[in-house]
């Protein structure tokens, strides 16, 4: 995950923060643990291919809040993909990633979740969330799941 944040992604980052392998290194390591031990703390998720070499991965936490409520959020954290797949699948990836967190933030009961993004090309990633039910908020997309905290839909 490190490496592929390094090779695909560090340039959107490295005028802004000195990037650092080893922090990076256990940030995902605490998150895995934390994952481990309690899964409704945080959310890690892989994506190989058929060869077994990864292709995406998506780091999703809890417990943030916008400053003008105390509602609680889910938030990918992370979301990268190899950027040599082509673009059908990385479409694919990042829809089933939508998803993965919005079904984890049911089940944890959290019913908004807001994804954003960073990078410099976000047209086709804002595009698939605002497709998924998100409202779109400059480079931050919002959507409160349609169902109680027991799970039900809302009448």
């Amino acid at each position: 995950m490190v490496e592929m944040a390094e090779d695909l992604y560090q340039m959107e980052i490295d005028e802004i923060f000195v990037p650092d392998p080893i922090a990076y290194s256990r940030n995902l390591t605490q998150a895995v643990v934390t994952q481990f031990y309690n899964p409704a703390g945080e959310l890690v998720r892989v994506a190989r291919d058929a060869t077994g070499a990864m292709i995406a991965y998506l780091w999703v936490i809890r417990g943030q809040r916008s400053p003008w409520s105390d509602q609680e959020m889910v938030m990918p954290r992370m979301v990268h993909v190899d950027l040599s797949c082509s673009a059908r699948l990385r479409v694919s990836l990042l829809q089933d990633m939508i998803r993965m967190w919005e079904a984890w933030a049911d089940s944890i009961q959290v019913r908004i979740v807001c994804s954003t993004t960073m990078r410099r090309e976000t047209h086709a990633f804002l595009r698939l969330h605002e497709r998924a039910g998100y409202d779109i908020r400059g480079s931050f997309c919002y959507k409160k799941l349609n169902t109680t905290p027991a799970g039900l839909p809302i009448p």
